[in-house]
């Protein structure tokens, strides 16, 4: 069992009704692995019309190799396109994703579809909410579907400015290592906007 701790920093701002622009920055931390074995910087500009949303992004990636601690530097600029729409209680959404991993041999391209659920469950503070999603990679250099990253969990709401998502997520690999992963993750968002 590896022990891993994902850290993301977002600091979001809408400067007109449309657009929003997020500053990211995310680090990763693992019990047996060189640390910080992953950071990452980027900005995501986001325009929304109606039910859908373009989104550009540009992200500075440093991976560090669990084998060697060498360091990869890799540009990943992505452009997505998302639909969303909402039945009451029910919110789904399908976000198709081009992105380019500049740095690693080849420059590859790939493509994630991933289509997601939310459920807002009626109930008392505190009940939890429901979601599912499930993404799939397409590597254009390989031609060939080369991951599935399914997960399933529930979302507490704590406050109006905390929430606390606990899942499981499998992700299966066709090209590549580890060819299976089994999550269990926990998920701690604060919103400090409020």
């Amino acid at each position: 069992m590896d022990n891993q701790l994902w850290d993301e920093l977002d600091a979001s701002y809408q400067f007109a009704p449309e657009w929003s622009a997020t500053a990211i920055v995310t680090t990763r931390l693992g019990d047996d692995l060189p640390n910080p074995t992953l950071t990452a910087a980027g900005l995501q500009v986001d325009y929304r019309i109606g039910n859908w949303t373009a989104t550009g992004t540009g992200y500075y990636v440093s991976i560090r190799s669990a084998e060697s601690g060498a360091r990869t530097a890799i540009w990943l600029p992505a452009a997505a396109l998302t639909y969303a729409i909402a039945f009451g209680p029910v919110a789904l959404s399908d976000r198709n994703r081009v992105e380019q991993l500049e740095g690693l041999p080849g420059s590859p391209i790939r493509y994630r579809n991933r289509a997601s659920s939310y459920w807002r469950l009626p109930g008392a503070h505190g009940w939890p909410d429901v979601f599912a999603a499930d993404e799939v990679f397409y590597d254009f250099a390989t031609d060939r579907w080369t991951r599935n990253r399914a997960q399933a969990g529930v979302q507490f709401r704590l406050a109006p400015n905390t929430r606390l998502q606990t899942f499981y997520m499998l992700q299966k690999n066709t090209h590549g290592a580890p060819e299976r992963l089994n999550v269990l993750g926990l998920t701690l968002e604060l919103d400090i906007t409020r």
